[in-house]
């Protein structure tokens, strides 16, 4: 059993020669914004009001307040390594440094003592600053914050490479401004209640198996920790000492390039990808049942590596494949799905197959995808269709074959022609109309469309509401019959008011379909624009026409 020791104590004993904190290659990065550094900053504010204290009184004070725990390995020496906590460390020492930079002259000496180690040239100690960050993010971190003087040199556009080197830049700014904000006794008090009155609850251990457990069950408890950040730990745990620091840089070059958020969604491909089937409710344990067959070096260099440039190129399309413009167009289709699990067949085929007929297998993707969103496909259903696509390329079957999973049933494609022939408007999900007149634009385009636009939005050419004494009841008996059908829809990249949705169709056309150029940005309604009239027998030709571009594209080859 290892010695577990748990110690409260105030922050000037946590600060002192008797630690050195690093943040271990496991650790998740800094990711505390504004909103977290300011409660942290307004609940130590609230504690002064509410206590009236100052610097007269302070060390009369009884009550401190506590700021939660610590979770460290660490022996007998000072070195400490941080499993739990550092979001509070990091952010405590970013507020000691603004505050040792606003008030300069014996509070800056002071509050420098917490946040550097002096050296002693008898002894030959170097200076030692007490926190030191991941190695990505450490010389930032000293530079911006820990030498004296640097938070006042610092402004919004301070170049930084990571996340974590932006939450830093974007605390300390906040921290300046609320300081500046304050009255100046509040200010010089604040030093001193952080340093006597705030605690933590030190918890250490020697062993960093038992120092993992207890970071385990605290961050089961709610802590935000991504769960990327646990199976960091699990791999670079499993890596040898003298290589993992080179293994922890790969990692983090993967998570840098994609970003926090997509970083983690990466991860549930991965065990798609892996395990080919659906996940369970516990995803620990998919990932637990994961890395008891794949050690830490292997996942790095053959799984999280290669799907993670795969990846980018996916969902960052334009950046790669720029100069493919049929490529592009399909896979900007595919984007537009409402769900993203295609992405693991694609992930798949372009690891193990690369550009091989890679167009032809993105369109058949692209054909399932549209037409399972189309008919409103459950998830049940789109993990047991994908993870047959899957088992079918590890065994090396053809995917291209009518047999294979890829291929859209008879069934199906009878329902999507009955909905394409329906009210598509009323009838269909938002995404799922929008995607239709998408796909059907990028068939009547011949280059590349770019959807780029901040808004795209479905609109009607016969409106929904006409007024009784318009030009439409003359030409639409029933308009009921028409007005939702496809062959009545358009593509507008901004929502216009809904006067002018009601207006004749030659007014209709130059103010609010077209653009002051005299032009649409989408070819589906350029069309619009060279019709002189709009009839039921104008709509029902563009209506088959449509329709005809659809069943060609997804090749609906069935009897209607």
């Amino acid at each position: 059993m290892a010695t577990l020791t748990a110690q409260e104590m105030p922050l000037y004993k946590v600060f002192s020669d008797d630690y050195l904190f690093t943040i271990p290659p496991v650790q998740r990065p800094y990711s505390w914004t504004t909103d977290q550094a300011g409660e942290l900053l307004d609940d130590l504010l609230q504690f002064i009001d509410h206590h009236g204290i100052t610097e007269k009184n302070i060390g009369m004070m009884q009550e401190p307040y506590f700021l939660g725990s610590i979770v460290l390995v660490k022996r007998e020496k000072p070195d400490s390594e941080v499993l739990d906590g550092q979001q509070r460390l990091i952010t405590l020492t970013i507020l000691l440094a603004v505050l040792r930079d606003f008030l300069g002259g014996e509070y800056a000496s002071n509050i420098e003592a917490m946040i550097l180690q002096k050296g002693n040239k008898i002894l030959n100690k170097a200076d030692m600053y007490r926190l030191h960050l991941r190695k990505i993010d450490n010389d930032f971190f000293k530079q911006h914050i820990q030498v004296q003087g640097s938070t006042s040199s610092l402004t919004a556009e301070t170049p930084c490479k990571t996340d974590s080197q932006k939450a830093i830049r974007d605390n300390a700014l906040f921290f300046a401004e609320r300081l500046a904000d304050l009255d100046e006794e509040t200010v010089k008090i604040l030093p001193g209640v952080i340093a006597t009155l705030c605690y933590l609850v030190v918890v250490s251990t020697p062993n960093f198996d038992s120092a993992f457990r207890i970071f385990t069950v605290l961050n089961d408890r709610g802590l935000d920790l991504m769960m990327s950040d646990i199976f960091k730990a699990k791999v670079i745990g499993d890596i040898d000492d003298a290589l993992q620091d080179s293994y922890t840089q790969k990692w983090e070059d993967v998570e840098v390039s994609l970003g926090r958020e997509r970083f983690n969604k990466l991860f549930d491909h991965i065990r798609m990808i892996i395990q080919m089937r659906k996940g369970s409710a516990n995803y620990k344990d998919e990932y637990n049942e994961i890395f008891s067959k794949i050690r830490g070096r292997q996942f790095v260099d053959d799984i999280l590596l290669p799907y993670g440039e795969i990846y980018q190129k996916i969902i960052d399309y334009r950046s790669h494949f720029g100069n493919q413009p049929e490529l592009m167009k399909t896979l900007s289709l595919l984007n537009r799905i409402d769900n993203v699990d295609w992405i693991p067949p694609a992930m798949y085929y372009l690891r193990h197959y690369h550009n091989h007929r890679l167009l032809e297998f993105l369109n058949r993707l692209e054909i399932l995808a549209g037409t399972g969103m189309v008919l409103r496909k459950n998830f049940n259903w789109r993990m047991s269709r994908y993870s047959q696509i899957l088992r079918e390329m590890e065994k090396g079957s053809d995917v291209f074959s009518p047999e294979s999973a890829m291929e859209v049933t008879l069934e199906d494609k009878r329902e999507v022609l009955k909905k394409l022939q329906g009210d598509v408007f009323t009838e269909l999900k938002d995404t799922a109309k929008r995607y239709i007149l998408l796909k059907l634009d990028s068939l009547l385009t011949n280059g590349q469309p770019y959807y780029d636009h901040s808004v795209i939005t479905v609109e009607h050419v016969l409106p929904q509401n006409p007024n009784k004494d318009s030009e439409w009841k003359k030409q639409f008996d029933n308009p009921e019959d028409y007005v939702h059908k496809l062959g009545n829809l358009v593509l507008l990249t901004r929502s216009k008011n809904s006067q002018a949705r009601n207006y004749d169709f030659t007014k209709k056309k130059t103010s609010y379909f077209q653009s002051s150029k005299g032009v649409s940005s989408f070819a589906l309604t350029t069309q619009i624009l060279q019709e002189s009239e709009w009839t039921p027998a104008v709509l029902l030709k563009r209506q088959a026409k449509l329709i005809q571009l659809l069943k060609d594209a997804w090749k609906l080859d069935v009897v209607d």
